[in-house]
């Protein structure tokens, strides 16, 4: 988070609204977390990330975590909204607070099945069935990868967009599924 997001977030927390701590802190549950494991999973392109609460049998065909909107994911999603010169911090104040009160300490959960690179998600079902050949992206010397998903929802293959939530499938695959994740993307940027 940049300094200013953080004064805001500090200015929020000191400020108007201090119901949004009533939510304690997520702390990972006992053996749940793996060291270096991501702390954060993406909800989507435009509302950004959310906390992880508990990752549970990574790399499994039981492969779960869960997750919640916490105060600096909310204000980071508040934040995406205006442009960047455009910063009110009462209308970040005002959002933050309103998505904390919407979801009050609700928790998602999404599973994988690492073996048959499937995820589980609040939005569908999703299978890795194929991917394209790795592509210049003119990042450096890193390589693209397009990614086919299928939806079991109706057997189609998802587009690789983010309306679709192809980045939010993978995001989830990586977090459970990291050793086939490295595998199949190492070095490679997936799309």
């Amino acid at each position: 988070m940049t300094a200013k997001r953080w004064l805001l977030a500090f200015a929020f927390i000191a400020g108007s609204v201090p119901s949004a701590l009533a939510q304690p802190p997520a702390k990972p549950e006992q053996g749940a977390m793996t060291p270096g494991a991501p702390a954060k999973i993406l909800l989507s392109s435009h509302r950004g990330d959310a906390t992880i609460v508990t990752r549970t049998d990574p790399d499994s065909d039981s492969a779960a975590v869960t997750f919640r909107i916490e105060l600096d994911d909310a204000i980071e999603s508040c934040l995406r909204e205006p442009p960047p010169d455009d910063i009110k911090p009462a209308e970040v104040a005002r959002c933050a607070k309103q998505m904390m009160d919407l979801n009050a300490g609700k928790q998602l959960k999404r599973r994988a099945m690492c073996s048959k690179n499937t995820v589980y998600t609040e939005f569908g079902n999703y299978s890795l069935v194929g991917t394209g050949e790795p592509q210049p992206n003119g990042e450096g010397n890193k390589k693209s990868i397009r990614t086919d998903w299928k939806d079991h929802r109706n057997d189609k293959i998802v587009g690789n967009c983010s309306a679709c939530r192809t980045p939010e499938i993978i995001n989830t695959f990586e977090v459970l599924c990291p050793a086939a994740y490295k595998t199949k993307f190492d070095g490679f940027v997936a799309y």
